[in-house]
């Protein structure tokens, strides 16, 4: 007669996943923490901030990273990589590594830098002067509606200046040039490469993408949207538990559907935070214009309505 067989369970190996995987409270509680560094100690526009153009998503800065960095009390090392290119130029390569107090590895970040991208390699060369005097109504506009008053005397690239006679003329700006000396960046782009490898590396380690986006201040032309509300903003941020979260950790995601609002209280609103704005001839329309560190009126904004428009530089209500 046989034996009656034998089930061995399988209990987990170190070799599987979920042997080495995070607590759920542990995430949820490392979610929260940066949640509540970036409301209760960042600053908008030092730490974080976003970028006109570039989406509503908040953009985590260098100085923002290294304050990540002492939160979770991680330790950083960095390999360069030079790599010498034609005319003396140069590009620097950049791996950061963090590490936890206890000394395991997290996460791994890369940067780079060159000396031929754009800001490096040229310079802008002497401005021209025309003949065309600037026209009164680039002056009435030019605090109100830059953007406008920059159309007025011919768009980018042109700009007023004084003549030898003491005249306003509209100058147009001179044709890039490449320097003549590309080593008086290479530690300006060591520094650069660096600090693209830093953020990368914080946000892959903290798991923090979904509250920020990498370094893109540089150049937001590289970046730019014609519109951008579906981003998260620096007060909206999203956890993996599916919570949104402006000033309070709990605060109910259908707050932030548009809800209906008078003209009159929208006007009144914005007139007490001292935001500028502008109504149509038929006082259809509002258009807003907050300035870009002020999240929560953007937030407001956008709560009631506002849909941002990419060519008129403004929130607009209709």
């Amino acid at each position: 007669m046989h034996a009656p067989a034998q089930i061995i369970p399988i209990s987990p190996t170190a070799s599987s996943l979920t042997h080495h995987a995070v607590n759920i409270s542990e995430l949820k509680a490392q979610v929260n923490l940066i949640q509540y560094v970036m409301r209760d100690v960042m600053k908008s526009g030092e730490h974080y901030g976003t970028i006109p153009g570039c989406g509503d998503k908040a953009v985590l800065l260098k100085p923002g990273a290294e304050k990540l960095m002492l939160t979770f009390r991680l330790a950083n090392d960095v390999e360069v990589e030079t790599i010498d290119l034609h005319l003396g130029h140069r590009e620097y390569r950049i791996k950061v590594t963090l590490y936890s107090p206890a000394g395991q590895r997290l996460g791994t970040g890369v940067g780079s830098c060159s000396t031929m991208e754009s800001k490096y390699r040229f310079r802008v060369g002497p401005v021209e002067l025309t003949n065309k005097p600037v026209p009164k109504e680039y002056w009435d506009l030019r605090k109100e509606n830059p953007a406008k008053a920059q159309e007025i005397i011919g768009g980018r690239g042109f700009s007023a200046k004084k003549d030898d006679s003491g005249n306003w003329k509209i100058a147009r700006q001179g044709e890039k040039v490449e320097h003549d000396n590309p080593a008086d960046f290479y530690n300006t782009c060591l520094k650069m490469a660096k600090k693209r490898g830093l953020v990368d590396a914080v946000l892959t380690s903290t798991a923090a993408s979904d509250i920020f986006t990498q370094d893109i201040e540089e150049d937001p032309d590289l970046y730019r949207q014609t519109e951008h509300n579906g981003g998260y903003s620096a007060g909206s941020t999203s956890t993996t538990s599916g919570a949104s979260q402006t000033s309070k950790p709990d605060s109910d995601p259908s707050s932030h559907e548009a809800e209906p609002v008078s003209t009159s209280e929208i006007i009144g609103y914005l007139t007490a935070k001292g935001i500028r704005m502008e109504l149509s001839a038929d006082e259809s329309e509002i258009f807003a214009f907050p300035d870009f560190n002020d999240t929560s009126a953007r937030q407001w904004l956008k709560d009631h309505g506002f849909k941002w428009d990419g060519k008129g530089k403004c929130w607009q209500y209709r």
